[in-house]
């Protein structure tokens, strides 16, 4: 899994069909094992991604 919280800024963030556009705050968690994107939609944006290894 990958877990991504928006710092700052608006990305779309998620798996490959189903991208969603975040704001600062928003969280969401993906299966890190599919096609995935993280598209930063303006400057500046910032997130933090963990990465969840089971």
């Amino acid at each position: 899994m990958e877990h991504v919280v928006i710092g700052t800024g608006r990305a779309l963030v998620g798996t490959a069909e189903q991208p969603i556009e975040l704001h600062p705050g928003d969280y969401i968690a993906y299966p890190a094992d599919v096609p995935h994107i993280f598209q930063a939609l303006e400057p500046g944006t910032r997130a933090t991604l963990v990465s969840e290894h089971t």
